[in-house]
């Protein structure tokens, strides 16, 4: 008879296997670019066989899916709960600026996605259409309140591909232009972030006729992360 406490300990153990080649895998992919890693390199900080990578997950493709696809989950977590978390009796325009300042909070304080993006570029195009998610999947639980906006008479000429954009703009600036953040704010890093999501909510603040001084004056980002996020495991 097969020991079913045994079996889920199997089951276990092969999880946590995978997400710490996940782990390893994204880290590389975020500090040396996906074209630059190996299946061998991924094994060797992960701590396991490249027979074992390629069991669980085929190939490096494949590792770097998965790792979009939690990325997708976690960006889509956040939305789902701005969205739940915003007081509804708030005007459309004031509600769509808190729930944006309070995503790009998030987003900054956990770079991974915007490394990853960076690692992307010059790679293979679908890896990085993957990662951005181009069917806009992850953005339907903002696409109400845009509406609601936009009735009100705000951001009227505006897509929501072209509020992604700037949103990413601003979440992957940080991480792909880092000596010039520094240079700008100092090289203490919550203090450039900060400043830099400062910039942000001044830029969005008249676009969606919000008084600056209404703009939050948080003394750290954390101050405005999305409940739940601001442990930075939450990606892979």
């Amino acid at each position: 008879m097969v020991d079913k406490r045994s079996g889920r300990q199997s089951a276990e153990a092969a999880e946590q296997t995978k997400k710490s080649i996940l782990c390893a895998a994204a880290d590389l992919f975020s500090q040396k670019g996906f074209d630059k890693v190996s299946v061998r390199e991924i094994s060797e900080v992960a701590g396991v066989s490249h027979g074992l990578i390629r069991h669980h997950f085929g190939s490096k493709e494949q590792i770097w899916h998965r790792i979009c696809d939690e990325i997708h989950l976690y960006i889509q977590g956040l939305m789902e709960t701005l969205v739940e978390e915003a007081d509804p009796n708030l005007p459309p325009n004031e509600r769509l600026f808190e729930m944006m300042i309070r995503l790009m909070a998030s987003l900054l304080v956990d770079p991974r996605p915007s490394r990853l993006a960076a690692s992307a570029m010059g790679s293979k195009e679908e890896l990085f259409d993957y990662l951005y998610d181009l069917t806009g999947k992850t953005e339907k639980a903002f696409a109400m309140e845009l509406e609601r906006a936009q009735a009100a008479g705000y951001l009227t000429d505006s897509s929501m591909e072209e509020l992604k954009w700037f949103c990413c703009l601003f979440s992957d600036a940080p991480a792909t232009l880092r000596p010039l953040l520094s240079q700008t704010y100092g090289p203490e890093q919550d203090k450039a972030l900060l400043e830099h999501w400062r910039l942000f909510a001044r830029l969005l603040a008249p676009m969606l006729g919000i008084d600056k001084s209404a703009i939050p004056e948080p003394a750290n980002l954390r101050e405005l992360m999305v409940c739940g996020t601001c442990e930075p495991d939450h990606v892979v």
